[in-house]
């Protein structure tokens, strides 16, 4: 394969990643986890996400930040009388492979995949495949194929950290209608038109919105496709301090807004899926 000039191979601890430098943007992608750890456009120089500065780059523990991939079951929802699953799946703790990249006017269009797709839970014959485009804007497409003789039932997630200045000036824009609040035991309440975080927060919002905007000191817009449920997530102070990679005060510049399949897709076979996020 034959890697653009605007690919190149680093360190980052034990994690192998791809740093893209393009005339759009830099971007970098661990290996470990096929999960994307920063997004700058030279528009500006901000990165639109956020990674924690405890977080664990040992080759072996799930990134805190980024956009970690939560496949194929989304939280503990793996439909399953066990309590030996991995929360989120299993792809996000596994060595991805760079399949296939190349440039154009638009920008740089990466291919990546999982060492395997069967694992605990789940012994479906599939194909996952995560295309990522840095260019003005960041796409993230999570592609599933069912190569199964029968039909599967899909959960999964881009699981994006968002980099704010400060929680307490966060408003989210274009979210509405029911939300199931895992805080409280999955109770159902309606969005709130003036939204804020003041707490810890675990929001299943059921209106799969197309675009969720973030005001706060720079503004970020979240485009979505092919999903059931935008996920809003903070875990406030006192799940921080019970975190081993986040510290005391890390709620305050960061925000989950997630792309997710949280109600189950089922896939035919031979059919493919594309959950689709583009940062902006």
């Amino acid at each position: 394969m034959n890697t653009p000039s605007s690919i190149s191979s680093g360190k980052r601890g034990e994690n192998d990643i791809l740093e893209i430098n393009n005339d759009f943007a830099v971007a970098t992608i661990s290996l470990f986890g096929g999960h994307i750890l920063s997004f700058i456009p030279k528009t500006d120089n901000i990165d639109r996400l956020w990674v924690s500065d405890a977080a664990i780059f040992d080759n072996k523990t799930a990134i805190r930040g980024g956009i970690p991939i939560c496949w194929p079951w989304f939280g503990d929802g793996h439909n399953q009388n066990r309590d030996d699953l991995p929360s989120h799946g299993f792809v996000r703790t596994q060595i991805w492979s760079l399949d296939s990249a190349e440039e154009n006017n638009q920008g740089t269009q990466l291919i990546l995949s999982p060492k395997t797709t069967q694992g605990p839970g789940w012994a479906y014959k599939s194909a996952l495949k995560l295309k990522v485009t840095v260019g003005k804007t960041l796409v993230v497409e999570l592609i599933t194929r069912n190569l199964d003789a029968e039909d599967i039932n899909l959960g999964c997630a881009l699981h994006s950290y968002f980099s704010i200045d400060d929680i307490d000036d966060v408003s989210l824009v274009g979210l509405h209608g029911p939300y199931l609040d895992k805080t409280k035991g999955y109770e159902e309440f309606e969005t709130p038109k003036t939204y804020r975080i003041r707490q810890e927060t675990d929001r299943v919002h059921l209106h799969p919105a197309v675009l969720v905007e973030i005001n706060n000191g720079h503004h970020i817009s979240v485009r979505s496709t092919g999903h059931d449920s935008i996920v809003v997530w903070n875990p406030w102070k006192d799940n921080c301090l019970r975190m081993k990679d986040m510290h005391s005060d890390s709620f305050e510049s960061m925000i989950c807004v997630e792309t997710a399949i949280t109600q189950g897709k089922l896939i035919k076979s031979k059919e493919e899926v594309i959950v689709k996020q583009q940062i902006i």
